[in-house]
């Protein structure tokens, strides 16, 4: 596998300024390993706890097995589970025998899952035999009937479909490991988002691309191995990866896993490991506030409750405050992970009002269509740079050369104003993208897989507000003559072609036309005007 490598002059100075280091993620987790071998590494929801020397174990058990299956350095290894200590080790082993991880989310449909194993050329995939209410040992099977043939199965669990090798007995394995030689600038992940194109995109990130940016976010907020991290969020994303494993276990501390989020569990857990900080979409912290609020309970040992993804809103803000919740907002992406967020000493409505002030060693800059920096206060399109910043897309050059320019600032898409203290405020969205629960839904995706049902003839696929969710997808049809769909119907049409369900629209509207531009380009900000204006006559 052929990936992007970084700019040759920008790594000589991020070298020199000592933002890049020779380390690796497995080599930091080493140093923690030997430092504290008896410490609890990580829990879980079932009640597992492994201490850093049984995580040392059990990951060197399972690389000795992939090993024997033909994984080495540089091929790419598919992990589709949830937030259990099996995904830990996971990781952990693939990262030790130089392979890169790819960890995607379990609400992955089928038409996902066979994308990326595709786009990866995956050397193997590890996932939980069933979950929730899927059950991936069908759909890999669904995806290839030799898929096990083809590639390395590791199932967690049993299914429907006896197929690959169980977790257990993977770990069964004599422990043997072949010395590989890690360095910062070796690959180390491939996390796919979903962004304007059509299909998710592969963004590929080195050791030191994903440390610096984790040492810089545990620096400001004073995070280390003292520190107890609690993770609803899912480490097969972007979030739980950089923030729950590589930053809690290269600095020494431990991880709370949580794998279906409920408030009260959540709450529970958080009180029972005396987690000291956390991260999740504005859902978790709603949910969370509101237990506190109902059973009239604190987490006096949770420091941080960090939040990213949509803007969060002032009532929700003072609502955490109220119940002892020091709420810090928090920005970022696949591709530049969270680069701003609200200092500790930041006044509280920073919260709120802003999306944090720029990490050390990273800059941003908001400009106009010229690439010009605009002055403070007014809007321009949100672009940073730094040691953080991700190599390139998997495969992917056009793309790539689109989303990073030559003197390597990442385009956000997003569009933003500076505000007069330094901070940064998210005002809207030039890609078209939804952001629900903290998930990112492309648009075109959908609209892609809408247009193909036989009774429709044009869709656009627009976000409307959601008070719990930020934004949920609003399908605006037009049918073929003599031809009607119900959103129950285009639901199990989509469902149907493996289309993960979180990226269903949750409301359907048949309109006999769609406003577009003279030259036939759907206007989708008149959609949304007119379908703002028809809930205010709702209300009213």
């Amino acid at each position: 596998m052929k990936f992007p490598t970084p700019d040759l002059i920008r790594a000589e100075d991020y070298y020199r300024r000592g933002y890049w280091q020779r380390q690796s993620i497995p080599g930091l987790i080493a140093d923690s390993i030997a430092a504290t071998p008896d410490k609890i590494a990580l829990r879980d929801a079932s009640g597992a706890a492994l201490s850093y020397r049984e995580l040392d174990e059990r990951a060197g058990r399972l690389a000795s097995f992939l090993h024997t299956r033909g994984v080495g350095k540089g091929d790419i290894v598919t992990v589709c589970l949830p937030n259990w200590w099996q995904t830990v080790v996971s990781f952990l082993a693939i990262m030790r025998l130089g392979a890169v991880v790819n960890p995607i989310p379990t609400t992955y449909g089928r038409a996902d899952l066979a994308y990326v194993l595709n786009k990866c050329s995956s050397t193997a995939v590890i996932v939980a035999a069933t979950f929730r209410s899927v059950d991936f040992t069908r759909t890999l099977s669904e995806i290839s009937p030799t898929l096990a043939d083809e590639i390395t199965v590791l199932r967690i669990g049993a299914g429907q479909v006896d197929i690959g090798t169980e977790f257990e007995l993977a770990l069964a394995s004599q422990k043997f490991e072949p010395a590989v030689d890690l360095a910062g600038d070796d690959i180390a992940a491939v996390l796919f988002t979903s962004g304007t194109e059509s299909k998710p995109k592969g963004a590929v990130h080195s050791h030191n691309t994903i440390l610096f940016g984790e040492r810089a976010l545990a620096g400001v907020l004073g995070l280390g191995a003292d520190d107890i991290a609690f993770m609803a969020s899912p480490i097969s994303h972007t979030t739980g990866f950089m923030h729950g494993f590589v930053m809690t276990l290269t600095t020494g501390g431990t991880l709370s896993l949580l794998d279906v989020f409920k408030g009260a569990a959540a709450v529970s857990q958080m009180r029972e490991h005396r987690c000291t900080w956390t991260m999740g979409a504005t859902p978790f912290l709603a949910d969370t506030a509101e237990v506190l609020e109902e059973t009239d309970t604190r987490l006096p040992d949770l420091r941080y409750f960090l939040s990213g993804g949509a803007p969060i809103p002032e009532a929700l803000v003072r609502r955490a405050q109220a119940v002892d919740l020091r709420v810090l907002a928090i920005y970022g992406s696949t591709e530049s992970p969270p680069h701003t967020v609200v200092w500790p000493g930041d006044p509280v409505e920073n919260s709120w009002q802003t999306d944090g002030r720029t990490l050390p060693g990273i800059e941003t800059r908001t400009v106009d269509d010229t690439g010009a920096d605009v002055a403070v206060g007014e809007t321009g399109e949100e672009w940073s740079r730094g040691p953080n910043v991700f190599l390139g897309y998997l495969g992917e050059p056009e793309l790539t050369r689109k989303a990073l320019d030559a003197d390597g600032w990442c385009h956000s898409g997003d569009l933003a104003r500076v505000l007069p203290d330094g901070s940064i405020r998210i005002v809207g969205r030039i890609k078209e993208m939804l952001v629900r629960g903290g998930q990112n839904i492309s648009v075109r995706e959908v609209e892609d897989y809408i247009s193909a049902h036989p009774a429709i003839s044009l869709v656009a696929v627009v976000g409307v507000p959601h008070d719990r969710l930020g934004e949920t997808g609003c399908a605006v049809v037009v049918t073929r003559p003599g031809r009607s769909i119900t959103l129950s119907e285009l639901s199990a049409f989509l469902v149907e072609r493996g289309i993960a369900k979180f990226k269903l629209p949750e409301r359907l509207e048949i309109w006999p036309s769609l406003p577009t531009t003279p030259s036939g380009k759907i206007q989708k900000f008149l959609i949304k005007r007119q379908l703002d204006d028809g809930q205010e006559r709702k209300k009213s």
